[in-house]
């Protein structure tokens, strides 16, 4: 009977639950006015700082293009004091002699000390060039080569330099080597009037970088244009679209000047209003999160407060329930610990009791047996071991799932464990023609690991192999791993039996499978489908793994991977309320196959060099 009956819920529940919902719905939205007067004010907030940020950037612009200007006209009034200093000094020449020497030291004095002056010239008042430094070669092709007067720009400089006795600067010229640039002439005065001129080109490119990209090219672009409107240089950076300019206008000797401009990019600057308007956003929003759920965490508390009350029915029946079930589960739980218990002591105990009195029936204690007794006592003990294996399988599988395995971790020797499974299952093998060969690597470890259930799975996968091989042989082979399983230890079990379908491997590790199955009649041979469960579980007990290769007709090749050092001893704790009965050392030694006492192992086994001089090699007959 079932009594886990819903109690029904008070009809005045629900309309309790109805006034209080309509209630809130029609509660006024008042208190939400300061919330959006609070948002509307952050907003207005970030719009002036917004504001200040690009006003601060303008400026910045605006003051690095007045120090650009003035750093543009005192580089050019100082090359223009340059040249007069040396007008001056070729006025005074006493003899034409001096006066080209004092050109040369004066052109090659500034020429090593201003990269961007290319060449110092020396004209007469018709504009022929007279003397330059460096001199002219035959493939120069800029202005000093020409007569000054015959190309429009330098005769507008001259003509401002003769008129105003004063240094003139020209507009964009070719100068060597195509590069663009301009000349500042001064006029050399004798006797009150101008007897010739003086003049030194200069390149723009050199002269800009120097001026300009230590202050304004590393923030902002630029760009420089003459009084006609023809661009005179641009920086990389100079950008295509702007807000604005900040622009200067750049006073040259002689009355010209260039006008400089520095581009004001769009939204500028990018990164710290886009982090200002971002923080901003994200924190108002924030802000109003919280305050929202603030309330509709104060309209819970008033509600849950508000249907306490009608709650504290449904809470008891519900409490009820859980009892009920947990009862439930308590009982199961006892009911399986109980069946285990009983299995473990009241299977094993008449089992092991069939066993003993029916080899001290062979034994002949009670008398002779006939040999139609012994085929019958054969039998018996053959059913009585098949039904402790069974037994010991179920218990080792319930003991896996519920984590009370022992895992008592020692250091063993690989090769004497191997040769006493062999020997224990020699004559299993002796009796069906199998021969068994037992193959060890050389020099391999000694493993840290659990000696009972390593033996317990090499004598679940070695009988299978013995098993399924009607002819042949089945071989024994340990080896080391290599690459990422160079720390553990393969042995694999190799035979020449019938073999498994491919469709069949995902299959034969799951509880209670078998590929093959027979008839009632041949459980004993068949077995439960438990052996390569657990043998699989121990193995990943032990930190490794047991894992099969197989064709149909040709064989099997079971591996089973252990590490060489496995975890310490432990007991894994089951589940509350989980017990299990407990087994014995003596017990579980009951389950192994007997030994035939008469045969010696050791005797039996042939210890040869194989081709390999690494590898030992054990083969027995």
């Amino acid at each position: 009977m079932d009594h886990r009956r819903e109690t029904p819920r008070p009809k005045h529940t629900s309309r309790g639950l109805d006034a209080a919902l309509g209630g809130s719905r029609r509660r006024p939205l008042l208190w939400r006015l300061p919330l959006v007067a609070f948002l509307l004010a952050g907003l207005v907030c970030l719009k002036y700082l917004d504001g200040r940020l690009s006003g601060d950037y303008r400026r910045s612009a605006s003051d690095l293009a007045i120090q650009a200007d003035a750093l543009i006209e005192a580089a050019v009034a100082n090359q223009a004091a340059s040249l007069h200093a040396l007008e001056q000094m070729i006025a005074a020449a006493p003899s034409p002699v001096e006066r080209r020497a004092r050109l040369s030291v004066f052109g090659q004095t500034l020429l090593a000390s201003r990269p961007e002056i290319l060449r110092v010239m020396r004209l007469d008042d018709a504009g022929n060039v007279r003397e330059a430094f460096p001199g002219q070669t035959a493939n120069d092709d800029d202005v000093a080569s020409e007569n000054h007067f015959l190309v429009a720009e330098t005769r507008s400089a001259l003509d401002r330099a003769r008129e105003t006795l004063a240094p003139a600067v020209t507009g964009v010229l070719v100068l060597r080597h195509d590069t663009l640039g301009f000349v500042i002439y001064d006029p050399v005065i004798a006797h009150g009037r101008p007897a010739g001129y003086v003049g030194v080109s200069i390149a723009y490119a050199p002269l800009l970088r120097t001026l300009l990209t230590p202050r304004v090219q590393g923030r902002f672009g630029y760009r420089i244009t003459d009084s006609a409107g023809r661009v005179l240089a641009v920086s990389p950076r100079y950008l295509d679209r702007s807000s604005g300019f900040a622009t200067q206008r750049v006073a040259l000797p002689g009355g010209t000047h260039w006008r400089l401009d520095v581009p004001i990019g769009v939204f500028q600057p990018r990164a710290a209003r886009v982090v200002m308007w971002i923080v901003g956003l994200v924190s108002l929003f924030v802000v109003a999160l919280l305050v929202l759920r603030e309330d509709a965490r104060a309209e819970r508390i008033a509600m849950h407060s508000f249907n306490l009350e009608l709650l504290s029915r449904d809470l008891l029946d519900a409490n009820v329930r859980l009892e009920e079930r947990a009862q439930q589960v308590n009982e199961a739980n006892m009911a399986k610990s109980r069946f285990l218990a009983n299995v473990s002591h009241e299977l094993r105990t008449p089992l092991n009791a069939i066993v003993g009195y029916n080899a001290l029936a062979l034994s002949g204690l009670y008398g002779e047996v006939t040999p139609e007794l012994r085929g019958a006592h054969d039998r018996i003990r053959t059913a009585a071991d098949h039904l402790l294996r069974v037994l010991n399988d179920v218990l080792d599988l319930s003991k896996i799932e519920v984590g009370r395995m022992e895992v008592e971790a020692r250091e063993v020797a690989l090769e004497p464990l191997l040769k006493s499974v062999v020997s224990i299952v020699e004559p299993v093998a002796e009796a069906k023609d199998v021969r068994i060969d037992l193959v060890v690597a050389r020099h391999l470890p000694s493993l840290v690991t659990d000696t009972r259930h390593v033996r317990q799975i090499l004598m679940n996968l070695v009988t299978n192999a013995i098993k399924f091989t009607e002819r042949g042989s089945v071989t024994i082979a340990a080896t080391r791993g290599e690459g990422a399983r160079s720390n553990m230890i393969a042995i694999a079990m190799e035979d020449t039996g019938i073999g498994i379908a491919r469709s069949d491997l995902g299959r034969i590790f799951d509880e209670f499978e078998q590929v093959r199955p027979g008839g009632r009649g041949d459980s004993i041979v068949r077995g439960t489908g438990l052996g390569l469960t657990v043998s699989r579980k121990l193995a990943r007990l032990l930190g490794g793994d047991v894992d099969v290769t197989s064709r149909i007709g040709t064989g099997s090749r079971f591996t089973l991977w252990l590490p060489i050092k496995s975890i310490g001893r432990r007991v894994t704790t089951p589940p509350e309320g989980i017990e299990l009965g407990t087994t014995t050392r003596a017990e579980a030694s009951t389950l192994e196959s007997p030994v035939d006492e008469g045969h010696d192992g050791e005797s039996a086994a042939v210890v040869h060099q194989g081709e390999n001089p690494g590898v030992e090699t054990t083969r027995r007959p």
